[in-house]
């Protein structure tokens, strides 16, 4: 999350030490090193190539459930497998990006992950895309989609100066969402050409991603000045007790956590609706494309909000806001007003988490970055799952308008918890908090 106005938090190092986290010398890795701005570059081409092709299969994958399956509880159990693996390997991910070398990590997920993609494509090919194929698909990709999102960010920390983290987490953001506009769109479009397609576009787009991190030249590894030594069981929870220790960060993502619970069902209730009345595959895409482009304008809106706002404002008028949104979906239920209700949505809670991202990376000493990740992670992919799960029995049992005005209840239940859970007092300063996490308080 973006802070209100600049303050010691933000001052990571001192000028005079040695940086916390460079990457390794030209010496080191046996080829030269791109200058810094060609490497952050190369770091954002890859991981925006990487969302393209996601964004892709993310909007066949429920369309395809449901032409194998015919059962909404099905697309439910689905999308739970797959974010519930993905949050399960968020933890353990943390440890390992912070004690070996970034940029091998990145590489070894982004080949696995093509070979898996393309693995998964040739079954819907062939005609062998049983649920089970769908379900094991979905771990594996989960297990290296959480270590590959902890050294992606980390390495972002690591390749761009800290008077610049800021802007470069905020072109991140809007690049993320581009690929999330374009990636629905096109995969709704190549899913109506052939159900196999936005697959191969994902391992394809991995593919470009892992050649695009190999030609950073240089390794990114925490120096060893400022690794730590702990065992391996107790740096698992060190991300935790970091999070836990600073009570701004803890509450923060705690509410977007039980948000995220919400929004997953919204989002997968949409798109059972819309294939039920017969919206076809490129509609579907271009409708969750609309919050793709709510969401890019959240991440522009993002800095003058936080300007005018305290981290709690920001998260308050997101729940009512989203409140009101989804409950009008139980009136509106016709393509085009899911489609700009969808969108207010996204834009609303895209600039709550362009605050929490901005907040974190600055209040996280560089030795914790991927285990407070993996953490945060942890706590947002937990709650998806039991949202998919919970959309899909509804859907199986209620109407559609009915789906919508429960989901709508929840969030202004949450809404009406937010300002019980977000009694901000003054926080601790990031070293206060990481050293009660390396004390094991």
């Amino acid at each position: 999350m973006r802070p209100r106005t600049s303050s010691p938090y933000q001052r990571g190092n001192s000028p005079r030490g040695p940086p916390v986290c460079s990457p390794a010398s030209p010496r080191e890795t046996g080829r030269p090193s791109p200058p810094r701005r060609t490497r952050a570059q190369l770091l954002c081409a890859g991981q925006g190539l990487s969302m393209l092709g996601s964004g892709a299969a993310a909007i066949a994958l429920p369309l395809l459930v449901l032409r194998v399956t015919a059962s909404p509880l099905s697309v439910g159990l689905v999308e739970a497998v797959w974010t519930g693996a993905l949050a399960l390997a968020c933890l353990p991910a943390g440890p390992v990006v912070d004690r070996f070398d970034r940029r091998t990590l990145l590489l070894v997920c982004e080949a696995g992950r093509a070979v898996t993609s393309a693995a998964l494509a040739a079954a819907v090919l062939t005609g062998r895309a049983s649920l089970p194929v769908l379900l094991v698909a979905g771990v594996v990709l989960g297990f290296l989609t959480a270590p590959f999102n902890a050294a992606g960010l980390a390495s972002v920390r690591q390749v761009v100066p800290e008077s610049k983290l800021s802007t470069a987490l905020a072109v991140n953001q809007v690049r993320g969402q581009l690929a999330f506009l374009v990636g629905p769109v096109l995969g709704g479009v190549l899913y109506q050409l052939s159900p196999s397609l936005p697959f191969w576009l994902d391992a394809a787009s991995f593919v470009v991603s892992a050649v695009c991190v190999r030609a950073l030249g240089t390794a990114l590894r925490v120096p060893e000045s400022e690794r730590e030594l702990q065992g391996w069981r107790q740096s698992f929870t060190a991300g935790l007790r970091f999070l836990w220790a600073d009570r701004l960060l803890r509450d923060l993502a705690l509410v977007a956590s039980a948000q995220n619970f919400v929004f997953d069902g919204v989002y997968l209730a949409i798109v059972v609706v819309c294939a039920r009345h017969g919206t076809s595959g490129a509609s579907i895409g271009l409708l969750t494309a609309t919050s793709a482009a709510g969401a890019m304008t959240g991440v522009l809106l993002a800095p003058r909000v936080s300007r005018r706002l305290s981290p709690a404002g920001v998260l308050l008028g997101t729940e009512v806001l989203c409140a009101l949104l989804v409950t009008a979906m139980a009136v509106g239920g016709a393509p085009a007003v899911l489609a700009v209700l969808l969108a207010g949505c996204a834009l609303a809670v895209s600039v709550s988490g362009s605050v929490m991202t901005v907040a974190r990376m600055l209040r996280t000493p560089p030795r914790l970055q991927g285990r407070v990740n993996s953490a945060i992670g942890l706590l947002f992919m937990a709650t998806p799952p039991l949202g998919s799960t919970l959309a899909g029995l509804l859907l199986d049992s209620l109407s559609d308008g009915a789906v919508f005005l429960v989901l709508g209840a929840l969030l202004a239940v949450l809404a009406l918890f937010l300002p019980r859970a977000t009694t901000f007092g003054r926080p601790p300063r990031p070293l206060e908090a990481g050293a009660k996490a390396e004390a094991g308080v």
